[in-house]
């Protein structure tokens, strides 16, 4: 069973964002089944790697979405990103160094990406939608 599991209450709208935002459910996925399945090492590693890859290339362009709309909770947003990605690049960090990562660390994304989309995300679809509206 996933420990993310995507919903129609977390579309903006915003077919690419969207679909990335899908990707980063299979992603953290990805990584709780290499936790269950007892593979601590490579496979932890490798599937952390490639959270953090798309986290970025999705943040790159939800930014660009955002910029290109004007949108005034751009910086906050940028913000939100930048301060996750410290957060996981220190998981990186500590993984690589030997250092216990545990499950907790999936729950702890879930909870962000869940929220984050719940909140920043979908405030950015709302606005959107009323510029469409103009």
């Amino acid at each position: 069973m996933p420990i993310a599991v995507w919903n129609s209450r977390f579309e903006t709208g915003v077919e690419l964002i969207d679909a990335q935002h899908q990707g980063l459910f299979e992603a953290v996925n990805r990584l709780a089944d290499s936790f269950k399945a007892g593979n601590a090492g490579n496979q932890v590693v490798e599937s952390l790697d490639f959270l953090v890859a798309y986290t970025v290339e999705h943040f790159q362009t939800e930014e660009r979405f955002m910029r290109e709309d004007g949108f005034p909770g751009l910086a906050a947003h940028e913000d939100e990103h930048a301060r996750l990605l410290q957060q996981v690049q220190e998981l990186q960090g500590r993984l690589v160094a030997g250092q216990p990562v545990t499950m907790d660390v999936t729950i702890f994304l879930v909870e962000w990406l869940t929220s984050h989309i719940s909140g920043s995300d979908l405030r950015y679809a709302e606005f959107v939608r009323e510029k469409n509206r103009e």
